[in-house]
């Protein structure tokens, strides 16, 4: 299946600069930019997903502070006319969640693990922006946190235009993916990236593991015609999972050998193989690498057999 696309950047909004690209005659990204949240950037660095439902407007996700989610608001409406009537919270990322405030008039959703999560981590969230986006930061406002008001129970259900599955970065970390109900396409923010090396802060290898392998199942009746939008960098191809996974056994084994070698940590890692994900600057790489070396240095530790007592 082809994903025709056209882009709208718009012209008379006030800033944040917001662009649109056009999926299908409904659907709509917002794409983010790549890397870190910056000044120049102001942190819209994940993806988002406008969809058209009857006389509802979706939006998957409502970018890193209010006065991106108002520009994007003012650019939505000249290009299509529509009103943003329910925002979805995919997980509690800042970069993703901080915008909400913007739409004041529309119903928030998110699972209510994410809610609580949210609750407990967006006041340290939004003091970690603030020097992060520099002279940006006044993009916050005085009160960027809006904790979703209508919550998902249980493992899947369906919301709007689209069916959703409760998945995990960690055990303390619960992300949603949605795929929208008349097509196959999938967003799975906080699993998937396009552009480099997926972004295992938080997480850890096993949560990961099992959730790209349920990301796999699930589309397996899309087959090659499922389309993937992930966390940052353009709509992926059906294989996107498969891609991840190898991406993190291929991490996982490269630390076992050189843990067992006795390389030393600071030692460059080794670039992730071809058919896996692009490396883009390396940076991600290299920091899973660290993240993977502690988490499975210290499992090696747990495993030792105990030495025999004297």
């Amino acid at each position: 299946m082809q994903w025709p696309t056209a882009a709208w950047a718009g012209g008379s909004c006030p800033g944040p600069r917001v662009t649109l690209e056009r999926l299908s005659a409904q659907v709509w990204r917002v794409p983010g930019q790549r890397g870190e949240a910056t000044k120049a950037n102001r942190g819209a660095i994940s993806n988002l997903l406008v969809v058209r439902r009857g006389r509802e407007t979706w939006l998957l996700g409502s970018g890193p502070t209010p006065a991106f989610g108002r520009a994007l608001q003012c650019r939505l409406r000249a290009a299509t006319g529509w009103r943003i009537t329910d925002v979805i919270a995919p997980w509690a990322r800042p970069e993703l969640v901080l915008g909400a405030t913007a739409f004041a008039g529309a119903r928030l959703w998110s699972h209510a693990d994410v809610a609580a999560a949210m609750r407990e981590r967006c006041p340290g969230c939004v003091a970690r922006m603030k020097p992060r986006l520099a002279g940006a930061a006044r993009d916050l406002g005085p009160h960027p946190v809006r904790i979703a008001q209508h919550l998902l129970q249980g493992e899947q259900g369906v919301l709007g235009p689209f069916r959703w599955w409760r998945l995990q970065r960690s055990d303390a970390t619960v992300v949603t993916v949605f795929r929208l109900v008349d097509q196959p396409l999938w967003a799975a923010h906080g699993l998937l990236w396009a552009d480099a090396a997926p972004d295992l802060r938080d997480a850890e290898l096993g949560p990961m593991a099992l959730s790209y392998a349920k990301l796999a199942e699930l589309a397996l009746a899309d087959g090659a015609a499922a389309r993937w939008l992930p966390e940052q960098g353009k709509v992926m191809e059906s294989d996107a999972p498969a891609r991840h996974a190898r991406y993190l056994q291929q991490l996982e084994s490269d630390v076992m050998a050189a843990l067992h070698e006795g390389r030393a940590e600071t030692e460059p890692p080794p670039p992730p193989a071809a058919h896996t994900l692009p490396l883009g600057d390396g940076l991600r790489h290299s920091l899973n690498w660290q993240r993977a070396w502690h988490r499975l240095e210290q499992r090696a530790f747990d495993e030792a057999p105990a030495m025999p007592a004297r």
